[in-house]
């Protein structure tokens, strides 16, 4: 009677014992070396690869616990019913309410998000709009019900603040602001505003930039800063070969020119 050669039945007693396994271990418990051979026979199981790690762990479908958001997470492995984590994160965002900010999705997912998010946003596959402070990720086929929740729940949040903020938003504050900013060089004003920004909190830039009427990425850009302390030296306003190029500079180069002409 012929034998079956290379089955699968040893792989899923493999997989209902160690729940998670990498590709070496499938050719061990099939009993070949051959890797279209192993992947021929994975292909009959319905299998999934991790989100995580590059792709590099595998389990069954029926081994996973999916959580309510189809992830599942196996000693610091991550599974997602939905498959590689680019596809993993356009579901979630064409499935939740609200849409999501890279911040959030990086939380739920526990693994970096921002190249996968890039090339979804570059593709179209999903739409990017600032609110507050921040950039939040939608679908493109429920875009302006997304936003409009969000933007609901960031303005109820912002509401709740007041009491605390509402010091700055005064006109005497205002006038105050202006003379002290009018004696800052840019670097001082971007990491002040920066500073203000970080102590207010959620919705600080927004705030801070319709109070001074200083732009919202350059005090993003100066609380980023001070976070990152990624100050630049303090003898300089801007970093090293900012600014415009001396015009001095620019007539020697012209003249040498035309004598070398």
């Amino acid at each position: 009677m012929r034998t079956n050669k290379f089955s699968t039945e040893s792989l899923v007693q493999l997989f209902l014992k160690e729940k998670v396994i990498t590709f070496d271990q499938i050719k061990n418990a099939l009993g070949t070396t051959v890797k279209m051979t192993a992947i021929r026979k994975l292909k009959s199981l319905n299998y999934n690869t991790s989100y995580s790690h590059t792709g590099k762990y595998y389990t069954l479908h029926s081994i996973a616990n999916y959580n309510k958001l189809g992830l599942w997470e196996f000693k610091n492995v991550y599974f997602s019913k939905f498959g590689s984590l680019k596809d993993t994160i356009e579901n979630l965002v064409c499935l939740s309410q609200e849409g999501y900010s890279a911040l959030e999705l990086k939380q739920i997912l526990k693994t970096e998000v921002q190249k996968p998010l890039f090339q979804l946003y570059s593709d179209g596959c999903l739409y990017r709009e600032q609110i507050g402070d921040v950039y939040h990720y939608f679908s493109p086929h429920s875009y302006h019900l997304q936003k409009r929740i969000r933007s609901t729940q960031i303005d109820a949040l912002l509401k709740d603040k007041i009491p605390e903020i509402s010091v700055f938003d005064t006109p005497e504050t205002k006038k105050c602001f202006d003379v002290l900013l009018v004696n800052l060089n840019e670097k001082q004003r971007r990491l002040y505003l920066g500073f203000e920004s970080l102590k207010i909190g959620y919705g600080g830039d927004t705030l801070m930039s319709r109070i001074t009427g200083v732009n919202i990425k350059t005090i993003a850009r100066g609380r980023k800063e001070l976070t990152n302390l990624d100050i630049i030296t303090p003898d300089r306003i801007r970093k090293t070969g900012g600014g415009r190029h001396p015009i001095k500079k620019k007539r020697n180069h012209n003249l040498a020119s035309k004598n070398n002409g």
